[in-house]
């Protein structure tokens, strides 16, 4: 099924214009976090809550990729084995860390009632694992690997939420502060 799926999705190569946007999606959508993430944290107190814990869940989805999923299962990515629109070094090619970031704000948003957000990031992550695909990074195994690691990261931040959740308002707070002294440095005509 997985070579069948990538197969089918290789087919579709060819158009200069589609791959191009493929491969900008493959590589540059994952910038779509940290952007969010300085979004949510100058808006407001709770803004700065919502991107603490979205941070939260979007880094235990990468530790739980790199430090538990890809010990677990090992494979070449696709570009080692068939000739892809992708290159690069031999490396182990599950589960996919840009489709986990990316993924990884789902449910956090969703959880913030962020519902906007939520779909942003919904068709973002749809569009980067298939264009990891696509491009010839990744097989839909990494694809699916990826969203369980992203729902593992979102469970970390659940818990830390109900168990550490006047530290992470501590934390919000001493970063304000931080902010508004850095800020206070800047020229008021800027």
């Amino acid at each position: 099924m997985e070579t069948w799926f990538f197969r089918f999705v290789q087919s579709l190569t060819g158009n200069s214009l589609i791959d191009e946007l493929m491969v900008f999606s493959a590589e540059f959508l994952v910038l779509l976090v940290p952007l969010t993430l300085l979004y949510l944290w100058f808006q407001d107190d709770q803004g700065r809550l919502d991107s603490i814990y979205a941070f939260t869940a979007v880094l235990s989805g990468l530790i739980v990729s790199y430090v538990v999923l890809a010990q677990v299962y090992q494979h070449d990515s696709p570009f080692q084995m068939y000739d892809t629109i992708a290159s690069g070094e031999p490396e182990n090619g599950f589960p996919s860390q840009h489709t986990t970031v990316v993924l990884s704000m789902i449910l956090p948003m969703i959880w913030q009632s962020r519902k906007k957000l939520a779909a942003l990031f919904l068709v973002s992550g749809i569009l980067t694992g298939f264009s990891r695909i696509y491009i010839g990074e990744h097989f839909l195994i990494d694809i699916l690997g990826a969203g369980l690691a992203a729902s593992i990261g979102f469970i970390v931040m659940l818990l830390i939420q109900r168990y550490l959740s006047e530290e992470v308002k501590q934390l919000a707070e001493l970063g304000y502060k931080v902010q508004k002294k850095i800020f206070s440095y800047l020229p008021a005509d800027i």
